[in-house]
């Protein structure tokens, strides 16, 4: 056996040690316990002193609730300037719902502040009245936000000299959370980026059963300031992350900008700026309307009258109206929205994109450029894109700048376009990933200054299958499609292209490609088409009836036929749709479908067959 493994000779016992010296020892290697959540009442509704809501602050740990509900009064001034919470991780200030419990700043200074990484949380507490010389008038954090309940409203942050003001009422590095809320009648005023006119958040922001109305972000002009750098954005809540609506109402909100850009009237999302991740924008049963975008600058374009996303968006059973984007010489695109980042896809699902305005372009969406915008069981209706500033970009509806606009189960109705393209424009095509289709679609009632009433196609493919575009007007040219010769090919099937108007020529389709690819379509066309419709086009009136709101589960708008008309068991359904436009119940597959958007039922009755009231 080597040395270095040999037993030893003789054994040693090992040496007895003190009870208490065993206990300790074991004592100190127990790990500790963390402490728990104190709850922790307020007793009086001082601004500072024993038992005011100060004093008790000052001596929260992390996880703590500071406890308003058993006072007596229900409001407390802090007539001596901020609370400063410090750096615990997070702390909840509450107060009952039945109290309608309010605190208020005093002049020049915000309510809290927060320097921990954690959530500084409120419940049911009305917050208001305070100014920050900086961000976040009435609550500031390094870390993240919570309002459950209550409101916060009639803050400011900033001033019109001051650098990079990030939102009027709240503002956190970190994500933000509103529940059952309102932020409202807030302003971040600054100069350089100012973002957030009601909420700043660094990281993601959720909104839910909240309404975020009246507040404003602007950027001013201020002598010796760079006018360039002079950007607004997001008149009522912006987040550099993601950004979650749902069941939230954003109203009324402004942004402005003095001398450069302005960006989204009521929301943002992301940074639009090279080398920036693209976010995440979910709107679900939520309104955004009534919001403004202006741009004080000549020859500047804001984007955007309720809202813009840099990244991705789903906006789902929700509605964008009212909202308008402008500048001095009439520049802005995207009345209703705006989406940015290259390569994106947009869903717009069961919603509403109506009466929204641009002074120049895109009355109502611009889609993601080398991206997909997908438009199912939606209205798009009395949008307007002026043309104003004489650009000619168009877009009553929508407008696509290299953007695959995919128009399923919906209707395009009643939009206005100063240019071309006043129900959907397609610009520059052959950018887009894939070509761009109108299924099981209505498109009627648009008005374009120049051609295209109802779509206007510059690039790639067009593919319109089982739909119906009429009863549109254009200046020039064809009222109801119009290609020029950057488009590849317009292909149509089963589909209705008639009862359109144009003081120009070829009224219903005007295209540069040589022919026309598709069949068993109703095409009327007044001569000057240069090329050639399908050799079983049929030339005669459709009969088609006003239109009318659909009752199916899709409640788009609709033209339903006449009984004698050719429509009637002379299409085809490539698609293999199960339903035509209006959705379950009216069924697409039995028999031989119908032309046009629209599938007459298998029922004698033809007040139910239509499920038309009137």
């Amino acid at each position: 056996m080597s040395p270095t493994t040999a037993f030893p000779s003789t054994r040693r016992r090992p040496a007895r040690r003190p009870l208490a010296l065993c206990l300790a020892a074991a004592l100190l290697a127990v790990p500790a316990v963390p402490a728990l959540a104190a709850n922790l009442p307020v007793a009086n509704c001082n601004d500072s002193g024993s038992g005011s809501l100060r004093a008790v602050i000052a001596t929260a740990g992390s996880g703590d609730t500071v406890d308003l509900s058993a006072l007596a009064c229900s409001s407390i001034a802090l007539t001596s300037g901020t609370i400063d919470v410090g750096a615990i991780a997070d702390l909840t200030i509450a107060a009952a719902a039945a109290q309608n419990f309010a605190v208020s700043g005093a002049p020049q200074s915000r309510l809290f502040q927060h320097t921990g990484t954690g959530w500084l949380s409120f419940d049911n507490l009305n917050l208001g009245a305070g100014h920050s010389p900086d961000s976040g008038g009435c609550v500031f954090s390094q870390g993240s936000v919570r309002v459950t309940g209550g409101s916060v409203t009639g803050c400011s942050a900033g001033g019109n000299d001051v650098e990079g003001v990030r939102g009027g009422a709240i503002a956190a590095l970190g994500d933000v959370s509103l529940d059952g809320t309102r932020v409202a009648d807030s302003r971040a005023d600054g100069r350089g980026l100012v973002l957030g006119g009601g909420v700043y958040a660094g990281g993601t922001l959720r909104i839910s059963r909240t309404q975020i109305a009246g507040n404003t972000a602007h950027s001013h002009l201020v002598s010796g300031n760079n006018p360039f750098v002079n950007i607004a954005q997001g008149g009522g809540v912006h987040s550099d992350g993601n950004l979650l609506l749902d069941n939230a109402r954003i109203s009324g909100n402004s942004v402005t900008s003095d001398s450069y850009e302005s960006f989204g009237g009521g929301i943002s999302a992301g940074v639009n700026a090279s080398g920036t991740t693209p976010v995440q924008l979910e709107v679900l049963q939520s309104v955004i309307s009534g919001n403004s975008n202006r741009s004080l600058c000549d020859v500047c374009a804001p984007q955007g009258g309720g809202g813009i996303v840099v990244g991705m968006a789903t906006i789902d059973h929700s509605e964008i109206s009212g909202n308008t984007v402008g500048s001095t010489n009439h520049y802005g695109g995207g009345g209703g929205f705006r989406f940015f980042g290259s390569g994106n896809d947009v869903q717009v699902l069961d919603s509403v994109i109506s009466g929204n305005e641009a002074d120049s372009a895109g009355g109502g969406l611009i889609g993601p450029g080398r991206g997909r915008l997908i438009v199912q069981r939606s209205r798009i209706e009395n949008n307007t894109a002026h043309n104003d500033a004489g650009l000619d970009e168009g877009g009553g509806g929508i407008l696509g700048f290299g953007v695959s606009v995919q128009l399923l189960d919906s209707s395009v109705t009643g939009n206005i376009s100063g240019s071309d393209g006043a129900g959907v424009n397609l610009l520059f095509g052959e950018y887009a990933p894939e070509s761009s289709r109108i299924d099981n679609s209505t498109i009627s009632g648009n008005t374009a200054t120049n051609q295209g009433g109802g779509v206007f196609s510059s690039g790639a493919e067009l593919n319109v299958r089982n739909s119906t575009i009429a009863f549109n007007n254009a200046g020039e040219r064809g009222a109801g499609i119009s290609a020029d010769s950057y488009t590849y090919s317009v292909d149509l099937q089963s589909s209705i292209i008639a009862n359109n108007a144009t003081a120009g020529a070829a009224n219903n389709v005007w295209t540069f490609p040589d022919v026309i690819s598709g069949a068993k379509n109703i095409v009327p066309n007044a001569p000057g088409l240069p090329g050639e419709l399908p050799a079983d086009t049929l030339a005669a009136d459709p009969l088609l009836l006003p239109l009318v709101f659909s009752e199916g589960m899709v409640r788009t708008r609709v033209h339903a036929f006449a009984s004698a008309s050719p429509a009637l068991n002379a299409g085809s359904n490539t698609l293999n749709v199960l339903y035509d436009t209006r959705g379950w119940p009216f069924v697409r597959a039995f028999g031989t479908p119908d032309i046009g958007a629209y599938e007459e039922q298998p029922n004698t009755d033809r007040v139910f067959a239509d499920a038309f009231e009137g």
